[in-house]
């Protein structure tokens, strides 16, 4: 089971991932480092739809997160990692088990958004710098979620 390096601490990683992307992409978080297999037709299918919801510019990156049931959670965390493009949108598309996605942000209420099968979510910058976000713990959730998260990754070696 992959782990997580979380305040000088090593967890288990409670929930599988995988990523796909352009050539030369790799993905830094908790200190793991996470390469990029190349596209294949129904994730650039989905790339392409994600692309629909910006503005300007395109993803390059896909991250799935897996989780088998509700035990499975990912804690409190902002999309600031390096590799990523802070001023882009994040493009989230849920499939199976319905799931709630809990926005955290000091002197506010928090945020519930169920995350049901199918749905889109779309976060705009500056969401990141200000909202902490996870998928908690749901033990009376008994079947599979899937995410397909689209981000633009700026960690290009051959670009360097």
């Amino acid at each position: 089971m992959a782990t997580v390096f979380i305040y000088n601490k090593r967890y288990s990683m409670p929930r599988k991932v995988s990523a796909y992307g352009d050539k030369n992409l790799a993905y830094t978080f908790s200190g793991n480092t996470l390469p990029t297999k190349p596209l294949i037709t129904i994730l650039t299918k989905m790339l392409n739809e994600a692309n629909k919801f910006l503005k300007e510019g395109s993803f390059n990156y896909v991250l799935i997160n897996r989780y088998k049931d509700g035990y499975d959670k990912i804690g409190s965390y902002k999309d600031n990692e390096k590799d990523m493009d802070p001023d882009s949108d994040i493009v989230t598309f849920s499939f199976g088990a319905e799931r709630t996605m809990i926005f955290k942000r000091p002197n506010f209420d928090s945020v519930k958004i169920p995350l049901k099968n199918g749905s889109v979510l779309v976060m705009n910058p500056p969401t990141n710098e200000f909202w902490l976000h996870e998928i908690p713990r749901e033990k009376n959730i008994k079947h599979v979620r899937i995410s397909l998260t689209f981000r633009k990754n700026l960690s290009n070696k051959s670009e360097c």
